[in-house]
């Protein structure tokens, strides 16, 4: 039964387009808290979405001015019409304005292997 169960979940549609996204974000010195407070409202709004499985705003333990968005979407489409979001256009046009990130996020897309 487990391994007819991990067939049906491994052929799913729905598991196959699955898409995770990194954003690393290197945060300006003292900028932090700002950074977290504007977060906590993109994950908010975000987790509300169509086609989000989680969407997460995690800090590197040893260096706390490093940033990750860590995301799981069931599809690309999803994921797409996400960046279109008003909230997704605030929170860069905030980081943006308010000096919060060095050089903007790096985004990885990747795809589940096992």
């Amino acid at each position: 039964p487990v391994a007819i169960l991990a067939q049906v979940l491994w052929l799913s549609p729905v598991m196959a387009d699955t898409v995770y996204v990194t954003a690393t974000f290197k945060v300006t010195p003292g900028k932090e808290a700002e950074f977290i407070e504007a977060g906590k409202v993109v994950c908010e709004a975000t987790r509300k979405e169509e086609g989000c499985i989680y969407y997460d705003l995690v800090q590197d333990q040893e260096d706390g001015s490093t940033f990750q968005m860590v995301e799981k979407w069931t599809s690309s489409a999803a994921l797409d019409t996400h960046l279109k979001t008003d909230h997704v256009g605030a929170f860069g046009k905030a980081c943006t304005e308010g000096g919060m990130w060095v050089g903007g996020p790096v985004i990885q897309r990747l795809t589940q292997r096992a």
